[in-house]
């Protein structure tokens, strides 16, 4: 059996790295097929109209660059290769023409501007009936939300260099409301309520029994995740990690219930669900202490984790230190992970580790590395701190897989309407704080936002997302297909030139006025407008193409110890 052993995990190995390749591919086709989608039922609501306000189609297309075509009733219909939506020819809405001319060159009469109207109006509105269908599968469905909601947020620590700590806030504040308002968000959406921020965030916080308000103007965070230069909140959260237990499973049995919140493991204080989880991987198997807040009551269970089984043999040996990228100097350390050898030797996040024994440290990979080759045997960190140098002696930890039988995450059914009422919500906010930071810089206003034309996400910004999203789980991929669709609706319907809500604004203005803008006057427009919006695509997708690059080097190395030792 021993002889057989290398094949087989070799074996093992070809197939993990297979299916990992396929599920790569699967992602990307999902990607296409998603944008593909969302673009084909915004074409197909303008050519319904088009038929039936009796308008002139020349071609009605699938795709682009077309491989396959045949012509029915006067429209080409097309099939192309390359599957990133479709369009469709209306030679009689383009406003810009004196005497509209077919394919052919056959001379057309100008389409009404009634025909105009509703043409315009149905390729965002098959949109949006496209993305309440598809969000009636998602409320059935739900999605997994990352972190509880929460109506009070705990305040873990606050960087002394930061506007929150600088205005006031401390560690061990409790925020009850924000901008004036209570909330009842997860994280993430109380980070978006900070981001639309116009001018200061307004945090009325309890201290000690007492209310405080604290007022600072949010300033870009260099640790914001995925190094996006964004105003993100510089203090840390005390998020709490509800548990629901899977029924006759080990939590079950051990006695936890559905929504109560862990407090502590084995006495130590656990914030975050990637700290407990760490907490249950470094256990080993052994029994845990695990004490829970249930119904505003203490309670103390004892549960004992097990393997994952087909992660069984996948162990590593970490000490329990995350690491922010590196140089000559050393290398930062962003986090400690609950139960890791690190955190209970005294290691503190923000200490600069200079090298390991005799090694120097200039890389996350150069301690991955050594770690596993020592596996558990003790190292020596040599670490600064405030200046001050340190050393501190500890042995890394066997680190796999084990569960106990919970989903650490709640999940939400949003229903369709709401999703839709959130989009525009978000758009119109988006928008605003883009336009405010614009006319700051133009000294048009005085007020302030934290968001910028860079954070604006183009078709390869996008297709990021979506790809992110179903190697997550389908029903959160669906949900971001129903916000696209949404949001490409709203976009069109912007009273632009050469966009949807173009036609219809000047479609509008000659059913009124009788009076159509001339034709020279709208071909100088139309120009100027395509180039914007291509100068501005072209602007977003390099900052897009920025964030791509960043996400694939910091891929490598890994940003966490891990160690191939078996």
């Amino acid at each position: 059996m021993d002889v057989n052993k290398p094949d087989y995990m070799e074996y093992n190995i070809f197939m993990d790295i297979l299916l990992e390749y396929l599920s790569i591919a699967g992602s990307v086709i999902f990607v296409f097929i998603a944008l593909g989608f969302c673009i084909f039922s915004h074409e197909l609501g303008h050519f319904l109209a088009g038929k039936l306000m009796g308008l002139h189609i020349d071609a009605f297309s699938l795709g682009f660059r077309p491989i396959w075509r045949k012509k029915y009733k006067g429209v080409e219909y097309r099939i192309g290769w390359l599957p990133l939506g479709g369009y469709v020819e209306l030679p009689q809405v383009d406003a810009s023409d004196d005497i509209p001319k077919s394919a052919d060159g056959t001379e057309l009469p100008r389409a009404t501007p009634e025909a105009r109207i509703v043409t315009a109006v149905a390729g965002p509105l098959f949109n949006i009936i496209s993305g309440l269908l598809l969000g009636c599968i998602v409320w059935w469905a739900g999605i997994p939300e990352a972190t509880p909601r929460m109506k009070e947020i705990g305040v873990l620590s606050v960087p002394e260099t930061s506007p929150e700590y600088l205005a006031g806030l401390r560690p061990g504040d409790v925020i009850v409301k924000l901008n004036g308002s209570e909330f009842h968000d997860t994280w993430e959406n109380f980070v978006k309520k900070v981001l639309f921020t116009i001018n200061e965030v307004t945090l009325e916080v309890r201290r000690d029994g007492q209310l405080l308000t604290i007022s600072y103007l949010p300033a870009e965070n260099p640790n914001a995740p995925g190094g996006e230069k964004i105003a993100y909140p510089f203090f840390k959260p005390l998020l709490p990690i509800k548990l629901y237990p899977e029924k006759g499973g080990i939590a079950d049995r051990a006695g936890i219930r559905a929504g109560d919140i862990v407090t502590a493991v084995d006495g130590k204080a656990v914030s975050g669900v990637e700290n407990f989880q760490s907490a249950l991987n470094f256990s080993d198997g052994r029994p845990l202490k695990i004490a829970l807040l249930r119904d505003g009551e203490n309670v103390e269970v004892i549960v004992t984790p097990q393997a994952v089984e087909n992660l069984k043999n996948e162990e590593r040996f970490l000490t329990g230190i995350s690491m922010a990228p590196g140089n000559e100097n050393g290398v930062i350390i962003a986090s400690l992970m609950a139960g890791g050898a690190a955190a209970e030797a005294g290691v503190k996040p923000g200490d600069i580790l200079v090298k390991v024994d005799d090694l120097p440290v200039t890389a996350a990979g150069d301690m991955q590395k050594y770690i596993a080759g020592k596996r558990t045997a003790p190292v020596t960190l040599y670490l600064r701190r405030d200046g001050k140098e340190l050393t501190v002696t500890l042995a890394a930890r066997r680190f796999a897989a084990y569960t106990i039988g919970v989903s650490l995450a709640a999940t939400n059914h949003p229903n369709p309407v709401e999703l839709f009422i959130d989009t525009i919500d978000m758009s119109w906010k988006s928008l605003r704080g883009i336009a405010t930071t614009i006319g700051n810089k133009l000294h048009l206003t005085g007020n302030s936002s934290s968001l910028k034309p860079s954070h604006m996400s183009s078709t390869l910004g996008i297709g990021m997302v979506l790809y992110t999203s179903i190697r997550t789980s389908w029903s959160y991929a669906l949900y971001f297909v129903v916000i696209i669709s949404f949001a490409l609706a709203i976009f069109n319907l912007l009273p632009l030139p050469v966009l949807d809500g173009g036609h219809i604004l000047f479609g509008i203005l000659e059913w009124v006025t009788g009076k159509r803008i001339p034709s020279a006057v709208m071909k100088v427009i139309s120009v100027i407008f395509i180039t914007f919006l291509i100068l501005l695509t072209l602007y977003i997708t390099f900052f897009d193409g920025k964030r791509l690059l960043r996400k694939i080097s910091a891929n490598t190395p890994p940003p966490v110890e891990q160690s191939d030792a078996p």
